[in-house]
């Protein structure tokens, strides 16, 4: 006769308890549905971006100015964003992932629908503004949830958190989707944009509704803040965890809460430096290189291939379905076996040899040019299109991993408006031997990969939360 063992359920003493809890246990829901919905925020991100890189020639027309007014006009959503991910941390502390998550989605719906209705260039400004600081907030959360279901130290963890890339190049594929569609219905061109950006706006709604549903509180947020009955609940649903506050704990709620201010110094001290750089040095050299090459793919391919319109828009749908997100899938399925730096470091040095290759032969065949292009797209998502995020996420325990992702998401923000803004102006002067000056930047991050030894995938930092909690309180001490 067979006897059933009890376990007795976990007691939960201090905020450490429950991150080794989390670490130890994936969500029993954290299937890529889930995983998806958790990084909806960079759909949002990633639709709108394709969607105003392919309105920038016509929203110029349509306010009277020159492209590259209108590109900086529409990088301001970057810079709201670098300054929204500076403050996620702060709003993730006060208000917890649940509200942060529609704190952040709401703006970013409330600045995509007013954008789409825009009589004048300083709406279309202060609406990209809106929606940058809501973007901007959001990403750190989208991460740190995705780390939190998965359990930081396993590699599952790695991967998880880098199928943002595929869900970037799912969205902007849609983006095509979408304008063709509407294109053929005859909606005059220079509307396009605005249709666009009002689908947009409703996708923002869908993801706000099945956030809410299906991804909820964080158990880490909740202990730290002294919410240990929450935590304990949350443990129970979310992870199949039996687990019960300690009495000195509950007695002591009011004394456990703990603030976070000072997480930037410590990026940046001796233990953190080089996972900060190596972070922020690929994030924002693989950010410059997409927003140059992939956000204006229908401007680049209208050059390069006939067909007008409709085939410029064909042409990018392909390029980022059949080499984005297959990239982005089969990248985070390898990045387990390679590890996010080398992964990195192998997809720079492609994407660098590709962009001098275009310079060279893009006006000799256009069907070459194509796939040199598809190459660019498929290496970057499979190599650091993804990965300066997972670096960011996965090298820092939960007490400053949104303030980690926040930090190299704004820096991030400087290569993506460099991006937006210096390549029309790039491309208008020197047409296909821009990819020349271009293939500078995935150098850059190609070096800081060879020179900068840390991998992050696999690794147990969140052991290290304890001590980082111990660091602030000394800090605030002082």
């Amino acid at each position: 006769m067979s006897q059933i063992v009890m376990h007795s359920p976990y007691k939960i003493k201090r905020p450490q308890d429950v991150i080794d809890i989390v670490n130890k246990h994936s969500a029993l829901k954290s299937n890529v549905g889930i995983i998806l919905i958790a990084l909806g925020g960079i759909l949002i991100d990633a639709y709108q971006a394709a969607m105003v890189g392919f309105g920038n020639k016509f929203i110029a027309e349509q306010f009277g100015i020159s492209p590259g007014l209108a590109a900086t006009v529409n990088a301001s959503v970057l810079v709201a964003a670098l300054i929204g991910g500076l403050l996620a941390n702060r709003v993730i502390n006060r208000f917890g992932q649940k509200h942060a998550f529609l704190i952040g989605m709401a703006l970013c719906t409330l600045g995509a629908a007013a954008v789409a209705i825009a009589p004048n260039i300083w709406w279309v400004l202060v609406c990209r503004i809106v929606m940058g600081f809501g973007l901007g907030i959001d990403f750190p959360l989208a991460t740190n949830a995705v780390a939190e279901l998965r359990g930081s130290s396993s590699k599952k963890s790695g991967t998880s958190v880098n199928l943002w890339q595929m869900a970037w190049y799912i969205s902007t594929t849609v983006v095509y989707l979408v304008l063709l569609p509407l294109h053929l219905a005859d909606i005059a061109d220079n509307q396009l944009w605005r249709y666009g950006i009002f689908i947009g706006a409703l996708f923002a709604v869908l993801i706000m509704i099945l956030r809410y549903v299906f991804i909820g509180e964080s158990a880490m947020w909740s202990a730290r803040v002294g919410k240990y009955d929450q935590a304990c609940k949350i443990l129970k649903k979310r992870y199949g965890v039996d687990a019960i506050p300690a009495e000195t704990v509950v007695k002591e709620e009011e004394k456990t809460a703990i603030k976070t201010e000072g997480v930037y110094r410590i990026l940046f001290n001796s233990q953190y430096r080089k996972r900060t750089i190596l972070g922020c040095v690929v994030a924002t050299m693989q950010a410059w290189q997409y927003n140059a090459v992939g956000v204006y793919l229908p401007l680049t391919l209208a050059g390069i291939l006939s067909g007008g319109l409709t085939g410029a828009l064909s042409g990018s749908a392909v390029v980022n379905a059949l080499c984005g997100v297959t990239g982005g899938a089969i990248g985070s399925l390898l990045v387990s076996r390679f590890g996010s730096r080398k992964q990195s470091m192998y997809g720079f040095m492609v994407v660098a040899a590709a962009l001098l290759a275009l310079g060279f032969l893009a006006k000799t065949n256009p069907w070459l040019s194509l796939g040199l292009l598809g190459a660019i797209i498929f290496f970057h998502s499979a190599g650091p299109g993804g990965l300066g995020m997972t670096i960011a996420t996965l090298s820092y325990p939960p007490s400053i991993r949104p303030a980690g992702v926040g930090f190299a998401r704004a820096i991030m923000r400087t290569g993506a408006i460099a991006g937006l803004i210096f390549w029309p102006m790039l491309w208008g002067s020197l047409n296909t031997a821009a990819f020349y000056w271009l293939a500078i930047v995935p150098f850059i991050g190609f070096l800081a990969c060879l020179l900068i030894k840390w991998e992050p995938v696999g690794a147990n930092v969140d052991a290290e939360d304890e001590q980082v909690l111990a660091l602030l309180s000394r800090q605030r001490e002082r």
